[in-house]
């Protein structure tokens, strides 16, 4: 049984990374090298799988959490350093 979940969760998570245009092997590479998006990007689909979203749902909400977080002026990552 776990194993066929370790499947899910991998065939999940590989096909959400593959759906953001990024590629799986340099994914897994800068994550492994604790890269910020993808620790990020790693964490939202961890949670998603755990609530049980497709791979759809999942690519629409992740682009609007990223829009949010990199365009939001005041909590994003795209802050002027004049708007702190």
């Amino acid at each position: 049984m776990e194993y066929k979940e370790y499947n899910s969760k991998h065939r999940f998570m590989s096909d959400i990374i593959k759906m953001l245009h990024l590629k799986v092997d340099l994914f897994i590479y800068n994550l492994s090298h604790d890269g910020s998006y993808e620790l990020i990007l790693y964490s939202w689909i961890n949670k998603l799988y755990a609530k049980g979203k497709t791979t759809e749902e999942a690519v629409q909400l992740i682009y609007k959490a990223r829009n949010i977080l990199l365009l939001n002026p005041k909590k994003g990552l795209c802050s002027s350093p004049m708007s702190s």
